[in-house]
């Protein structure tokens, strides 16, 4: 299969790293004025080894699941010996779920991880020629190498099953009811964040300060349900508005990012960076 869904998260990705952790809204609206439109430096001090065109380090650990999933399966085993080997010398951004995992060698995860940023990386599972169910259970498993909170493993599972109903042809907010209904989220609540974002007002900014932007799920998961459900919503403005909304830019991105490739085939992945030249 075509890597589709892994081009459009990294084009989402790549396009977030500018903004990215940047919580002043109008810092972002005056160094992006026309908005988020092309790949552009991180403008925090986080990222001090990319540049315009490369990723995050969440991008960063997705291309590392990218390379586990070359024999076209997933394998617990593998994915986690090829991130502790990819780790090594890794010269981005360490985050917390991160040192957790690499300080016991990859033997559990972070207890208290609960980030939405866990889930961001499955976008290579979906690109496998795998039953529904096998993509559900690589996603929840390629989270829970760093993310121990259930809450994420079940947002990861959400969003395998929206998209998938997306490609199926439903909408946005009835493909978000179908994933509710197919799931099971004892901790995320899926259906209290989508009615939260679909509640939310018109001014996307204030809605980001509303719901929240940082990391964690309370805040980036509805958040990213609602950019994906802006009226006449695109990938390219979702990516804007997204951006300059601040905060965890890419955990969110890269996740709306599935659901307007599944919507629109080569709308986020032909805008992808080239792989040879952020790897």
């Amino acid at each position: 299969m075509s890597p589709r869904f892994f081009q459009a998260a990294l084009a989402a990705d790549a396009l977030s790293l500018g903004p990215h952790w940047v919580y002043d809204q109008e810092k972002l609206a005056q160094i992006y004025p026309e908005g988020i439109t092309a790949f552009s430096d991180p403008v925090c001090e986080y990222h001090p080894n990319r540049r315009a065109g490369q990723l995050t380090h969440l991008g960063d650990q997705m291309v590392m699941l990218q390379k586990a999933l070359q024999s076209g399966q997933y394998d617990e085993t593998t994915w986690r010996q090829t991130w502790l080997e990819e780790m090594k010398d890794f010269d981005g951004y360490l985050d917390s779920a991160s040192k957790d995992t690499l300080a016991i060698q990859g033997l559990s995860p972070s207890p208290s991880s609960g980030e939405l940023a866990g889930a961001s990386r499955l976008a290579p599972i979906l690109d496998l020629d795998l039953p529904l169910a096998e993509k559900i259970e690589a996603a929840r498993s390629q989270t829970a190498l760093t993310h121990g909170p259930n809450a994420v493993r079940e947002a990861a599972e959400f969003y395998v099953r929206a998209v998938n109903a997306v490609a199926e042809g439903h909408a946005f907010e009835a493909a978000f009811r179908q994933a509710i209904a197919d799931g099971s989220y004892p901790e995320l609540k899926p259906l209290d964040h989508l009615e939260a974002a679909l509640a939310a007002g018109s001014d996307f900014r204030k809605v980001g300060k509303d719901l929240g932007v940082a990391c964690g799920l309370s805040g980036a998961f509805p958040l990213s349900l609602y950019f994906a459900l802006r009226p006449e919503a695109t990938f390219t403005s979702a990516i804007s508005e997204n951006g300059l909304t601040g905060g965890d830019t890419s955990a969110r991105a890269m996740l709306f990012a599935l659901l307007f490739e599944a919507r629109d085939p080569g709308s986020a992945s032909t805008l992808a960076p080239p792989i040879s030249e952020i790897s």
